[in-house]
């Protein structure tokens, strides 16, 4: 390419000047340049605020107007054009530095959590081998058809920084034009996160244009690191300002100032001292704050969100001005480099067609997955994708980078990088101007910003409610003496005209006022952000946890997403409230058991709070169903109803089984409700008297830093969990309490508790006998009956099973295996501590006796008493059993009419000659229509056959015989 020495507007007698200019210019000029550019952005806010031009457009074009006047004309716009050169002058990674951490931040910390788990792979498909086929296509097309004498490495250099479509020009445009939320994740957070891939790609060929050669492995490691190393900084920088966050109550400033310093040291960290990607570090950091979001209270969270949009805003303008003014430096100094400047135009738009086809090339060669992933994808939204490609401030930065390294023939000439700012800038500007002003007509083009039936529906039905309303005032005000004009009170509103069944004011509906939805999609959404405002409420009320809300959340995104199936709220909230397998660690011996308690409850509070929250919110979104639609018996609505009151009846079984198995934990949630109530209840109070003028505002302050500190001291040390200890366990059972002083000062000083979480195996059939377990709360059950045939029933053991101690008794393995079914408080009493125990004689061991045919019991016979809890079998053996022992040769008759339990010994059936041993459960006429227990005991009489059985004792032997009638 030929370079002339002058031409119709010499860039170095520009420059020239600008350097005079620029020696006696006062640095506060600057600012000036910045106040303007923030009129300039209000003022284009305010005249478009009800057009659908986008307004970052505006910005650029006043920008390139500005440029055009300070930088290509006679005309000079004095110290505005002295701040101008300023900003134009700029450090290229100084304004990243600047402006990406706002802009990138803001921008994945608004977008939905739910939604970007579900169209992750779709945006890592288009991020990743996205832009290195885009980087390939347009860095190949340079080579191949422009006449610039440029190597592969500078047209690939080149397709990186136009690769990638630039998040700050994509968030923009989305949210001015107000695309569908599922489009919008899509592009937004693709747009954010191939920006980050393509300067990470940037680097790389920018390395190998300055001469330094690496290998495939190489180059696969750099590009491993720069992505995945950007990630983790930007999870650990998140993660940390999550638990520094958990330290501060009610501060909001606190909580804005954190995130934004982060987010600049969190990039600053990426991008200089890692070698990394910052713009991915910014989106994995915003991402973890933004799952963070739903924790915030009502006015915390609003506050939040109204920070970041107006700083965001605020970068926007100037950023987007500041492109502009670049621009058109951009295309006037290209005249000194060129004396076809329409030549260079022509490369510009060529360039801007290349784009566009390698865009379309690469959003159709993933098109099918594009599809199959997350919420897919039709034609006319991939269109929309294509389209949205905006390129913007990044690339220019990026060029602008070239630009100030450029210098060296042997790398990179000036020539070249000022092309590089040039083409660029052009492509910002026409994608920008032809994609961003177009992207509005598109939409509505294919129909994608048109309301839906229901939503048509729901639009008449708001009006039809403003219009009872204003009839409502009518008759308010028809009573009063003042004279008004009600045509003129009805002009002004308009938004209800077309709904108005008079011609004349004050109006007058006949309409009964009811909702009327068809759509049971649309119906059962209705019922779930009912729902969702309702948790929000409970919230704020202080009767949920920060954990608890975010589940609550997830929820209803996800039985959102699967609203056309029913609801499913409940199935998601559900598989949440079961134990993670790694919680098992916490009921092993080696972990602490105060790290135990800590973890297990905490799970279990949380799990009741939220089922809690669940009922209270169906039952009030049930009720707002009801009263907006009207329909209580039939229609959608009855319905949608009746599918909550299903849901609800599951939650209350989850909440009966936490009750049964460990009722401390619905006194410690129960407690911490009445607690906040009572706090913001005093607090309401101190709020009326001050309204009242009773305290002094020194008083008020005072009582107020009291009132904070007693609820930042409940949301950081909520009530504990008593659980019981080994000796108020041994002391409240029913055995060990008739035991002697001397020996429950023994077991006291030498058992263990254990806090077990569901699923956690006790022991199992056939394992070695080492410790008898007390469960002292919670469930365990029984599994692989210890008969040879299949049990279709397991056994459930609640508080005060001794488990193991008929094993210990008869010195036998274990008979089945024993799980915990819930979390389990189990006591550990020690094999070696039972047989010292029996040593001392004094009856102790009838009583044990006794105590282990309660589990005998409902492990041999599961289908008779399973209907009875712990106590009621307690006060059956009690009352209704008798415990014999036999010599060996005796001969005993046992009746079919009883429930007969060989607890040791052998016998021989008279009538079979097959043995018996223990423990097995005698023929009952009750017991055979269940289980076939004469084949499972060997005896081949069929029961019922005959009202008693004959068995000589084999071994000597003890029977527990149950009187039936009390079963």
């Amino acid at each position: 390419m030929a370079t002339v020495e002058e031409g119709p507007l010499p860039y170095n007698l520009w420059q020239g000047e600008s350097s005079s200019s620029s020696s006696s210019s006062n640095p506060l000029d600057a600012v000036l340049f910045g106040g303007m550019s923030l009129l300039i952005g209000v003022s284009c806010r305010t005249l478009l605020r009800r057009t659908t031009i986008p307004y970052t457009v505006v910005l650029l074009i006043i920008g390139i107007a500005l440029g055009s006047l300070e930088f290509g004309s006679i005309y000079r716009l004095g110290k505005l054009g002295n701040g101008i050169r300023i900003w134009a002058d700029i450090d290229a990674d100084l304004l990243l530095a600047v402006f990406l951490p706002i802009l990138i931040f803001e921008g994945a910390f608004s977008m939905e959590v739910h939604q970007i788990k579900k169209c992750m792979a779709q945006m890592l498909l288009l991020a990743g081998p996205g832009v290195l086929i885009s980087t390939v296509l347009i860095g190949a097309a340079v080579k191949l058809v422009f006449p610039f004498d440029w190597n592969w490495k500078t047209s690939l250099l080149l397709g990186a920084i136009l690769s990638a479509t630039d998040p700050v020009a994509v968030v923009a445009l989305l949210k001015d034009l107000g695309a569908s939320k599922k489009l919008s994740t899509i592009v937004e957070g693709e747009s954010m996160m191939n920006d980050g891939a393509a300067i990470v790609v940037y680097q790389l060929f920018y390395r190998m244009v300055l001469g330094k050669s690496s290998g495939c492995i190489a180059v696969v490691e750099y590009l491993a690191e720069g992505s995945l190393g950007s990630v983790m900084i930007g999870l650990v920088f998140g993660i940390a300002s999550l638990l520094w966050l958990r330290f501060i109550y009610n501060d909001t400033l606190t909580d804005f100032s954190l995130a934004l310093t982060v987010s600049y040291i969190a990039y600053y960290t990426a991008q200089e001292e890692a070698e990394a990607s910052g713009i991915l570090t910014l989106v994995a950091l915003g991402m973890v704050f933004a799952m963070s979001k739903d924790t915030h209270r009502a006015g915390g969270k609003q506050s939040m969100h109204e920070f970041w949009e107006m700083i965001a805003y605020i970068a926007n303008t100037l950023i987007f001005i500041l492109s502009g003014v670049i621009i058109a430096q951009s295309i006037f100094s290209i005249g000194y480099l060129d004396n076809n400047t329409g030549r260079s135009w022509g490369y510009v738009f060529l360039l801007y067609i290349i784009l566009q086809v390698a865009r379309t090339i690469v959003v159709f060669a993933f098109y099918p997955a594009l599809c199959y992933f997350g919420y897919g994808l039709n034609w006319k939204e991939a269109i929309i994708i294509i389209w949205s490609g905006l390129r913007g401030a990044v690339g220019l930065a990026l060029s602008l980078s070239i630009k100030d390294a450029s210098g060296d023939p042997k790398y990179l000439s000036s020539e070249t990088g000022a092309m590089f700012v040039f083409l660029t800038g052009g492509s910002v500007l026409l994608t920008l101007i032809i994609n961003g002003s177009t992207t509005q007509l598109l939409l509505s083009l294919f129909g994608m910003d048109a309301l839906s039936e229901s939503e048509k529906i729901m639009v008449n039905y708001a009006k039809h409610q403003l219009l009872r309303k204003a009839e409502e005032f009518s008759r308010i005000c028809s009573g009063s003496n003042n004279p008004f004009d009600w045509i003129t009170v009805g002009g002004y509103a308009t938004c209800i005209k077309d709904v108005c069944e008079d011609t004349v004011w004050p109006p007058c509906t006949t309409n009964h006022g009811y909702l009327e939805i068809n759509d049971m999609k649309t119906m059962r959404v209705c019922f779930l952000k009912a729902t969702r405002e309702a948790y929000w409420s409970t919230f704020n009320e202080g009767r949920i946890t920060e954990s608890s809300i975010s589940v609550l959340m997830e929820s209803i995104d996800e039985a959102i997403d699967l609203a056309t199936q029913g609801l499913h709220d409940w199935n998601y909230i559900s598989t949440r409230l079961k134990f993670p397998r790694y919680y098992k660690f916490f009921s092993t011996s080696v972990c602490p058991p105060r790290l135990t308690r800590r973890f297990v409850l905490k799970k279990l509070q949380d799990s009741c709070h939220i089922c809690s929250a669940f009922i209270h919110a169906h039952r009030i979104a049930r009720q707002l169903l009801l009263d907006y639609t009207g329909k209580s018996d039939n229609g959608n609505a009855a319905i949608v109803v009746a599918e909550s009151e299903v849901e609800e009846l599951e939650a209350r079984k989850f909440l009966e089984n936490v009750k049964n198995s460990m009722p401390e934990i619905i006194h410690q949630t129960e407690s911490r409700q009445v607690t906040f109530s009572m706090l913001k209840c005093l607090d309401k109070c101190l709020s009326n008297m001050e309204k009242d003028g009773i305290l002094t505002e020194k008083v008020v302050l005072h009582v107020h830093d009291l009132l904070q500190n007693d609820l930042e001291k409940l949301l950081r040390s909520p009530p504990s969990v008593r659980i019981p200890k080994p000796r108020d366990v041994l002391s409240i059972h029913p055995l060990l309490a008739n035991l002697s002083p001397a020996i429950q000062s023994d077991l006291e000083c030498s058992v263990n508790s254990i806090l077990k979480t569901p699923g956690c195996t006790l022991y199992t059939k056939g394992s070695k006998l080492t410790s008898v377990w007390l469960i002292g709360n919670g469930s365990v059950r029984s599994r692989r009956s210890p008969f040879p045939i299949h049990c279709h029933v397991d056994s459930t053991y609640h508080r005060g099973s001794v488990l193991g101690l008929y094993e210990a008794l008869v010195g036998k393995p274990y008979l089945s295996d024993m799980v915990t079914d819930s979390v389990a408080l189990c006591v550990e009493i020690k094999l070696e501590l039972i047989i010292s125990v029996l040593a001392r004689g004094n009856g102790i061991e009838e009583l044990l006796w006794k105590e282990c045919t309660i589990v005998v019991s409902k492990l041999l016979a599961p289908d008779m008493f399973k209907k009875f809890s712990m106590q009621e079998v307690r006060s059956i053996v009690d009352e209704r059993s008798v415990m014999n022992t036999f010599s060996s040769q005796e001969v005993i008759e046992t009746s079919h009419l009883s429930i007969n339990f060989l607890l040791s010994g052998c016998l021989r059936d008279q009538s079979t000659k097959q043995l018996i041993e223990c423990p097995a459960v005698l023929p009952c006429s009750i017991l055979s229509e269940s289980i076939p227990y004469s084949s499972a005991n060997g005896t081949a009489e069929s029961s019922g056959s005959c009202s008693y059985s004959k068995y000589k004792v084999v071994k000597p032997a003890r029977i527990v015989r149950i009187d039936i009638s009390a079963v």
